[in-house]
């Protein structure tokens, strides 16, 4: 059975027998005649005596649009898209003597916004316009509208025609096609507009309004309207007057035409024409189509001129939507009477697929997404513009003498069978629920007005014939298809349904949204009598179809739902016809049940008395493990449906979630239950967690904690699981698991707390030293942690945790409390000895030894060293590297207690270079120097050891890494991230402060204090050198010394160490760069001394010229400091130069007046202040 989408009725069966039923008392006068009289206003005229009593009697008391009708007998109509249903009351009138006949030509209808009533207006073939006002009965009959002449008006134009009827809301007003003239009316009385306010229009060819424009009006209060003249196109706006807004030249003229915003589709005698109103030249389309016309009935005058049928030109076009527009094409012939349409762009290029009829097309009306055509053959055919398939074949009577189809704002018709059927009501775990609060008052009074709007259906589309009119409505699929599925025919009630699925469109209106209401009502219905039938997989997927909360499908079995959802919000909305199905079908265990004692009772019994398992007891099995599969599926695709809402709490994403959890475990399906723990989910915690619990799995009950944030129940778990009290082998790499969730970034206490942190890192220290240190360094809250009390708890696992944790402190963090650059020098030395103690004496001697034969120092400019870079070179075994580790914090620190490393190393023995570092750092160089030359022969080394004043004896290469974890700090997060730049600005502004500064911004005396003790050490060098037994050694190595850092010897000193044997050629270079050297900064000090003559000089005249624009000032013994308001006596006196008052020195300082400077001498703005 093919999906119908519309259903005829006829309104007004005889337009005759109305009009000459009554008898109209008022307002029949012509507009020719309204500058003599001024048109009163209508009166209402009786009908006949059958329609008295129902329109009379109710013609001021209409509904209000959506409302259904007020009487409770009312009945729904039966649906039969196949028969015409009269409207309208149809009895019979009486003769109507001699009134001349004619028929109907134009039909427009139009209902008020505030009242439910419909006007009619019908344009006669006499020139006349016939107002009626529709309002259904009260009760269902045959004839639910009763109808009321209002008046009959005369347009003045004779006998002519009225050509087409426009009605335009938006204004109040009407406009009229009858002998080429365009007449205005207000309305909804259809009262003459005097000409003196809107003249008539003549000579108009055609006209259209813009559709664009239905339902809305210009910001001036206007729409636009579009007429052709003979050879003219004109754009007139409409309001209380009319105005010329626009006027284009149009050669060919045009017979017919229609709009959509600034797109024009008209037709000339031969061509069809876009025309785009911003463009100058209009583009052609298809020939205009050429229609066999009979001609006119035979008379005494033109029988004998009669030659039979005549082709004219008749356009068929419309409008489709927002820059598309459909043509009918043809020449129609009576052999061959096949039409088709093409749909055009706004370009003029062919789009979609094209429409064909069975006859030529009188006229086109287009509802979106269908399209209808009043045939030449007297039948309609509803087309789908989406697909262009034939949806529907109307067949009219041949006494109803089709002369037209109109598309307007039609008139509203209440659809008792649907309002019925798509009624809806929340429903809750309580039937009889006590006390509706308000917001569910609220719901039911929305969903209330959602069945109004969608039972009262518009007609918009009106087919007129010769004496009647007959409105074409939207047929309710929900009727068609509800009355096959009560009869079981599944397969062709779905069928019906998806072809209306089909015709969906993706705009938002009433239409779509009743439709889907429609679709759902009618999937969900479908669904839940499958259900009954035990087809579960084809059950669930109608279901789904038909978006029906999950919620209920999962109350269907009983160990799955929770009958609180049921109350949360979103209220579950049923249908109330679902409703009651429902309440039948029951649980699927009743289902079963039922299925099994309809299908196999007599096995029931025997099983019964069997008590044991059976065929049929297999077969239960079975159902219900269909059944619930079949759900698993549905959930999953309803949680796909719902996926912008998981993770977010919404009521029906945590039953959907819940009961996949239930399911998943039910069948064992392990890798589920891990897939949807570990995405976002809204899994109720507490069911979950017990049915976890009682199926033993321990970690995916872990992973629900971790998915709602519980991450201190995840720890607990974990450690539970590890120590084997809660048995689970799931769980793997547990110690790595707890440190990767122990080092994530959680900043919110109510998730972990650092309390937590810290008790299951020394947890994780119990069974991992390595990885606990590590948490205890990367945790991005290590910060806060008590630093003082993990130093003294990590000494009870070993030097190499505490060693690690005091590196982090020291290298990472760059704490600079002694103590920590103390212990974690002491534990390098601990590392040593031990290495020590595991290769024999000798191998620190070997390396001494390797190094000396390594080196060439009797060779100036060859590959020198230091020991340090030999040890660098060397790191074949772990004992190097940790000396190079010890020698690198020696060096580069400078807040360790040197005299507690060096009793510690002194204890380690041949540990020769940290103890020369240690010597450095405790002033004692001499020592120090003896060991770099005469026990190490690092002639390199103690150059270096002078030049940096004792700090470090060569440059420490890269390190290869030792034995034990390297951490890194973990990465926190962007807020931590601020905290932590925070921390580090202010750290290093304190260090700036502490650490000495670079040459550049040294004070002069700590500078001169630096130069005084390098040239100390060097002069000490210069000794220790001279002191080289060797004689060939120690000339090269004094000889190298003297000429690469002469500057810091001082001339006298050093030729009275030299030997007096000494050739003077051996000492030129060092004289002659010590003598130049001394030349030139004796210049370089005659120059400061006059440049600062100079600059005196300049100093003393501006301050001259000071005093005398400032002049003298007084100072006698009364006077008194503006500040302290003591005398000033004889201390020296600032006076303030800009208010000229007096202070004391001090007080001016304290004023800010006089800033003291670095050199702690007084500088004084002479621009502001004098100092007497």
């Amino acid at each position: 059975m093919p999906f119908t989408p519309y259903t005829l009725q006829t309104i007004l069966p005889s337009v005759t027998n109305s009009v000459t039923s009554t008898t109209p008392t008022s307002n029949n006068t012509t507009p020719s005649e309204e500058h003599q009289q001024q048109p009163s206003p209508p009166t209402s005229l009786s009908s006949s005596p059958a329609q008295s009593s129902s329109a009379g009697s109710s013609f001021f008391s209409r509904r209000l649009p959506g409302s259904p009708p007020t009487s409770d007998v009312s009945k729904s109509l039966p649906a039969s898209p196949s028969r015409l249903n009269n409207l309208l009351s149809g009895q019979q009138q009486q003769a109507f003597g001699n009134v001349t006949p004619f028929s109907i030509d134009a039909a427009e209808a139009w209902g008020t916004s505030m009242k439910l009533n419909t006007n009619l207006y019908l344009g006669t073939s006499d020139g006349q316009v016939l107002h009626f006002t529709l309002e259904e009965h009260g009760k269902a009959q045959e004839v639910p509208y009763a109808s009321q002449l209002e008046n009959k008006i005369n347009l003045g134009f004779g006998r002519k025609p009225v050509e087409r009827i426009l009605i335009l809301p938006q204004v109040s007003k009407a406009v009229v096609l009858c002998d080429s003239t365009l007449s205005f009316y207000s309305l909804p009385f259809f009262d003459p507009i005097p000409v003196s306010l809107i003249p008539h229009i003549k000579g108009v060819a055609c006209f259209s309004h813009d559709v664009a424009e239905e339902g809305r009006i210009g910001e001036d209060g206007t729409i636009e309207l579009c007429i052709v003249k003979r050879r003219v196109l004109q754009i007139l706006k409409i309001g209380e007057l009319v105005q010329m807004k626009k006027e284009l030249p149009l050669p060919d003229g045009a017979i017919a035409i229609v709009r959509h915003s600034r797109n024009l589709c008209l037709a000339d005698l031969q061509n069809y024409k876009l025309i785009n109103l911003q463009l100058p030249n209009p583009t052609p389309l298809i020939p205009t189509p050429q229609v066999a016309v009979s001609s006119s009935p035979p008379s005494m005058t033109t029988s004998m001129l009669s030659t039979g049928p005549q082709k004219v030109p008749r356009p068929v076009l419309t409008v489709i939507k927002q820059d598309e527009f459909l043509v009918v094409s043809g020449n129609v012939s009576p052999n061959n009477d096949t039409t088709i349409g093409i749909f055009a762009d706004s370009q003029g290029s062919p789009i979609r697929g094209t429409l064909q009829w069975s006859s030529y097309p009188k006229a086109l009306c287009v509802e979106y997404p269908y399209i209808g055509a009043l045939l030449r053959n007297s039948t309609i055919e509803i087309h789908n513009i989406l697909d262009q398939k034939l949806l529907q074949t109307i067949r009219l009577d041949p006494s109803f003498e089709p002369r037209g189809m109109s598309f307007g704002h039609g008139i509203r018709v209440w659809m008792e069978g649907m309002a019925q059927r798509l009624s809806r009501r929340p429903w809750s775990s309580s039937v009889n629920k006590e006390g509706k609060d308000e917001d569910e008052e609220e719901l039911r009074l929305q969903l209330r007005r959602q069945v109004a709007r969608f039972s009262t259906v518009p007609a918009r589309i009106l087919v007129y014939g010769r004496e009647s009119v007959m409105a074409q409505i939207v047929t309710p699929l929900v009727v068609q298809v509800d009355a096959l599925l009560d009869t079981k025919n599944f397969e062709e009630a779905l069928d019906m349904a998806d072809q209306a699925r089909n015709t969906l469109s993706a705009e938002n209106n009433t239409h779509v949204e009743r439709m889907q209401s429609e679709l759902d009502y009618i999937y969900q219905k479908a669904g839940l009598l499958l259900l009954q039938e035990t087809l579960f997989e084809d059950a669930f997927a109608l279901l789904s179809k038909g978006n029906l909360d999950p919620r209920v499908v999962i109350y269907l079995f009983g160990d799955l739902s929770q009958c609180s959802w049921l109350d949360e919000t979103p209220s579950v909305l049923l249908f109330d016809g679902i409703r009651s199905l429902l309440d039948t079908v029951g649980k699927i265990e009743d289902v079963v049940a039922r299925t099994m004692e309809k299908n196999y009772s007599p096995h029931l019994e025997e099983d019964d008395h069997q008590q044991r398992s059976s065929p049929t007891m297999e077969m239960r099995k079975v159902l219900l493990k269909n059944a619930r599969e079949a759900l698993e599926r549905y959930l999953t695709v309803e949680r796909g449906k719902h996926r912008t809402l998981i993770g977010k709490g919404n009521a029906v994403c945590k039953a959907m979630d819940t009961a996949l959890l239930k399911l998943y475990v039910g069948a064992g399906e392990d890798q589920s239950i891990y897939t949807l723990l570990q995405r976002p989910n809204d899994c109720s915690l507490e069911e979950c967690a017990n049915t976890l619990n009682r199926s033993k799995r321990y970690y995916a009950l872990s992973v629900l904690y971790q998915s709602k944030q519980l991450y201190e129940k995840v720890l607990e778990t974990w450690t539970k699981i590890y120590s084997g009290e809660l048995p689970d082998t799931q769980f793997t790499d547990g110690l790595g698991q707890i440190k990767r969730l122990l080092l994530r970034d959680i900043n919110d206490d109510s998730q972990l707390s650092l309390t937590t942190i810290v008790k299951y890192t020394w947890w994780l220290m119990d069974n991992a030293p390595h990885d606990g240190v590590e948490v205890f360094i990367r945790s991005p809250r290590a910060n806060e942690m008590d630093i003082d009390n993990i130093l003294g708890k990590l000494e009870k696992y070993g030097n190499e945790a505490v060693r690690t944790y005091l590196e982090y402190l020291v290298l990472t963090r760059e704490s600079e409390q002694a103590i920590h650059h103390t212990r974690l020098a002491c534990s390098y030395v601990r590392d040593v000895k031990v290495e020590l103690q595991n290769v024999q004496g000798r191998e620190m001697q070997k390396l001494v030894d390797g190094f000396k034969q390594s080196i060439h120092p009797t060779e100036i400019g060859g590959h020198d060293q230091t020991f340090v870079a030999y040890l660098g070179r060397h790191q074949q075994t772990e004992l190097i590297r940790r000396r190079l580790l010890l020698i690198r914090l020696l060096q580069r620190s400078s807040l360790y207690d040197p005299k507690v490393l060096f009793q510690e190393i002194s204890e380690a023995g041949s540990l020769n270079i940290e103890m020369v570092i240690l010597y450095g750092r405790m002033k004692k160089h001499e020592e120090a120097l003896q060991i770099l030359i005469h026990e190490l022969e690092d002639f390199v080394g103690a150059e270096t050891y002078c030049v940096t004043n004792g700090q470090s004896t060569g440059a420490v290469p890269d390190i290869i890494s030792v034995q034990g974890p390297v951490v890194t700090p973990a990465r926190t997060s962007s807020l931590n991230h601020h905290k932590e730049k925070e921390r580090s600005l202010k750290k290093n502004k304190k260090k700036a402060d502490k650490k000495p500064k670079p040459s550049s911004s040294l004070t002069h005396e700590q500078v001169s204090q630096q130069l005084n003790e390098r040239r100390q050490l060097f002069s000490m060098l210069l000794k220790t050198y001279l002191a080289i037994k060797e004689r060939q050694l120690m000339l090269v190595r004094t000889m190298h010394l003297l000429t690469t850092q002469g500057y810091y010897l001082d001339i006298l000193e050093a030729l009275q160490l030299i030997p007096d044997d000494w050739p003077i050629q051996t000492l030129q270079d060092f004289l002659v760069h010590s003598l130049r050297r001394s030349l030139q900064e004796k210049r370089e000090g005659e120059i400061v001394v006059g440049l600062s003559r100079g600059e005196n000089l300049m100093v003393g005249g501006q301050l001259i010229d000071i005093y005398k624009d400032i002049g003298p000032t007084y100072v006698y013994p009364q006077s008194e400091c503006q500040r302290c308001h003591r005398y000033l006596g004889i201390n020296i006196v600032v006076r303030d130069h800009k208010n000229g008052h007096l202070l004391h020195l001090q007080c001016a300082k304290a004023s800010g007046l006089i800033i003291p400077n670095d050199n702690t001498t007084t500088s004084i703005s002479t621009t502001n202040t004098n100092t007497t």
